[in-house]
């Protein structure tokens, strides 16, 4: 198993910088504020809030497929080549 290293410097200002471990950039401190989910063993941040925004938004869009597959599938969609199979199934079962 691989142990993570924690990534850590100080800039010309004397403040401390963080290595993203998404990213792999160089930030100050105030970039990782308000991370809950990926926090290393000493209570820091290991992503960046652009970083953990860009997550969030992939884990909205695959959350959401499931979420319209899950629907697709209780309405039959899924069982037909492709919609205008389906449709011709729902007029002949609805007789519109």
């Amino acid at each position: 198993m691989e142990q993570e290293i924690k990534r850590r410097r100080i800039d010309e200002d004397g403040e401390w910088e963080y290595e993203c471990s998404h990213c792999n950039n160089w930030l100050p401190k105030k970039k990782y504020r308000g991370c809950k989910h990926y926090v290393d063993a000493w209570g820091n941040c290991r992503v960046c809030s652009s970083c953990r925004m860009a997550l969030g938004h992939l884990n909205r869009i695959q959350n959401e497929r499931e979420i319209v597959d899950e629907i697709l599938e209780g309405i039959g969609f899924t069982k037909y080549k492709d919609s205008s199979e389906w449709l011709e199934a729902m007029k002949l079962k609805y007789g519109k």
